[in-house]
């Protein structure tokens, strides 16, 4: 049985359903990752897998998406390719007038103090 994580590419969404056909597995229903285990299982031609990175595993982590979850997913995918992720800005590191040393983000200049 092959890993349908090996068989994608990352941060991309792929029919669950054709998955598990490649990967040569069945399955009957399976839930949505953020519906949760209360919401009713859906079948495999209705849900959507996305592989993540993650530190640590060569493979990443993968999620499961109905298409109600997907289509949020797509829409905040332009912004960060995550829900609720934003990429972060690097802090404005600012130069000491009077020693011309880096000041740390704390503001005050530990040289001159």
């Amino acid at each position: 049985m092959t890993d349908v994580r090996d068989l994608i590419d990352f941060d991309t969404p792929h029919n669950y359903a054709e998955l598990l056909a490649r990967a040569g597995s069945t399955r009957d229903a399976a839930h949505c990752t953020l519906c949760g285990l209360d919401s009713d299982p859906l079948p495999p031609t209705s849900l959507s897998l996305i592989k993540y990175r993650q530190t640590g595993s060569a493979k990443g982590s993968s999620r499961l998406y109905c298409d109600v979850h997907l289509a949020e997913w797509r829409d905040d995918a332009r912004a960060a390719r995550r829900p609720g992720r934003r990429g972060a800005e690097p802090p404005q590191h600012t130069i000491c007038p009077t020693c011309f040393m880096q000041m740390p983000l704390t503001g005050g200049c530990q040289n001159c103090e």
